[in-house]
């Protein structure tokens, strides 16, 4: 039986809000350039192979990349607002997509705002 789990703290709350905005950029610039979603494919079966990543976790980020081609399920699902969707977005597999002026600038900007 699972414990229940406890209340997220504020540090938590924030990296999350943090986290969202980040892949918010990176779902304008992967449907802007879809081609670099093959590497990102590559990244996932090579993670998912080295056991680095567990089933549901595969199928969802296998799922939400194979939705590209369909801006707005993408977008949703990638935002999602869920506990699953926060926990992928910690340890997300969109790395590499930004560029570290393009990271900085969101995250001065959530920081600001």
């Amino acid at each position: 039986m699972r414990r229940p789990r406890r209340a997220p703290s504020r540090a938590q709350i924030h990296t999350d809000a943090q986290l969202l905005a980040l892949h918010q950029l990176i779902a304008d610039k992967l449907l802007a350039q879809p081609e670099l979603a093959a590497p990102l494919l590559e990244k996932l079966e090579l993670r998912y192979q080295s056991g680095l990543i567990k089933h549901w976790g595969y199928i969802r980020w296998y799922s939400m990349l194979s939705q590209l081609d369909q801006p707005e399920l993408f977008r949703r699902a990638l935002l999602e607002d869920s506990e699953s969707m926060r926990r992928l977005r910690r340890k997300t597999l969109l790395t590499g997509i930004l560029t570290e002026t393009e990271r900085q600038q969101v995250l001065s900007q959530e920081f600001s705002g």
